[in-house]
């Protein structure tokens, strides 16, 4: 009679597949300001370790904290919070999120009591009121995520000038992650006609974007895709004109992002 040998295969040297489905992020109906709905899904968690579920839906509201709300302190004005799905491996007790100022990877979020894993889902901002921004995540079954404001968000630079790269700082609007795609939203004002407002990546040296006036005084309007990168550690895009006497505005549409 044959033997028959059980046979175990293993790989070595691979991670898991980072799958993430659902988990998507909106603006509560009732309380937008203050609280951020997060609908059903899953994903792996930060250590590559769990496959972590959230089964039914859940709100995060900015004036509690702990489980289903900030991690640590007060909610604070204009910044980028990251939000971030938790659960209890061991105790299985209920999966829930959390929103943090820590980013995940050098920098991580105050966990509550029995809690241990934790993955990032997205990110939130608020304005000068302490309030959520308006805004709309993409839900699908993939890690590639698009945030896009309800209107686009003014940066510092409202009747720019500057005729040399000038880098733009947009840490209020865009989270500080290296290489982000970002929606820019221009708006030239043309002294004469062939001006243009140039943009490029913080750091970079060729002239990514180009977007020429027709007209004199005639507003020429852009949405253009740029990656903004960490310069000491902040979020940046250069602009300039070709003229001292062109003018342009610059805010954030959206941005992508990648769980």
């Amino acid at each position: 009679m044959p033997i028959t040998i059980p046979m175990t295969y293993k790989q070595y040297g691979q991670v898991p597949f980072f799958y993430a489905n659902g988990l998507g992020l909106s603006n509560d109906a009732t309380t937008p300001n203050s609280k951020l709905d997060v609908a059903i899904g899953t994903i792996i968690d930060s250590t590559e370790t769990y496959q972590m579920e959230l089964l039914a839906p859940c709100v995060i509201s900015s004036l509690s904290n702990g489980l289903n709300g900030l991690d640590t302190g007060a909610i604070a004005a204009s910044k980028v919070y990251s939000v971030f799905l938790i659960s209890d491996p061991v105790d299985a007790n209920p999966t829930g999120a959390m929103i943090s100022l820590a980013n995940g990877v050098t920098t991580f979020p105050l966990m509550p009591f029995g809690y241990s894993a934790f993955a990032l889902i997205g990110f939130v901002t608020t304005d000068s009121s302490k309030n959520f921004l308006k805004g709309y995540w993409t839900n699908a079954n993939c890690s590639c995520r698009l945030f896009m404001y309800d209107a686009p968000q003014a940066t510092a630079i409202t009747a720019g000038a500057a005729t040399s790269y000038t880098a733009i700082d947009l840490s209020t609007l865009v989270p500080a992650v290296n290489n982000t795609p970002v929606w820019i939203y221009s708006d030239l004002i043309p002294n004469a006609a062939g001006d243009a407002v140039f943009l490029q990546p913080g750091g970079a040296t060729g002239d990514a974007i180009k977007v020429t006036g027709q007209v004199t005084t005639v507003h020429v309007t852009s949405n253009s895709l740029l990656m903004a990168r960490l310069v000491t550690g902040l979020p940046e895009i250069s602009y300039k004109v070709s003229a001292g006497t062109d003018a342009v505005a610059i805010d954030v549409a959206g941005y992508q992002f990648f769980i």
